[in-house]
């Protein structure tokens, strides 16, 4: 199970790297599709297209900072938002195929 509490503290460090390296947008859209993730996976039967496309964003927005920052940063990050990728990982799993 996913400690909510460990989840809120990795996405206020994944918003801040995000807010510093490619900017506050991407932080929020960030912030949202993962806010929205949440809501799917309490309520599985709510997974829709949507579910899909925010997985997506965050991806999209992960591989824009680590072509950003040296790998070494970038690893750092990763180290330090394991909670955030077990749940993406557990939503990609459970994720209807459309």
């Amino acid at each position: 199970m996913i400690n909510m509490e460990v989840l809120r503290l990795e996405l206020n460090y994944l918003r801040q790297v995000t807010k510093e390296v490619i900017g506050c947008k991407a932080s929020g859209e960030i912030d949202e599709a993962i806010g929205l993730l949440v809501l799917c996976f309490l309520n599985p039967k709510n997974y829709d297209t949507y579910c899909l496309s925010n997985l997506q964003t965050i991806e999209q927005y992960l591989n824009q900072i680590q072509q950003e920052v040296e790998s070494c940063e970038y690893k750092l990050l990763l180290n330090n938002i394991p909670t955030i990728r077990i749940f993406l990982e557990k939503i990609k799993s459970e994720i209807p195929r459309f």
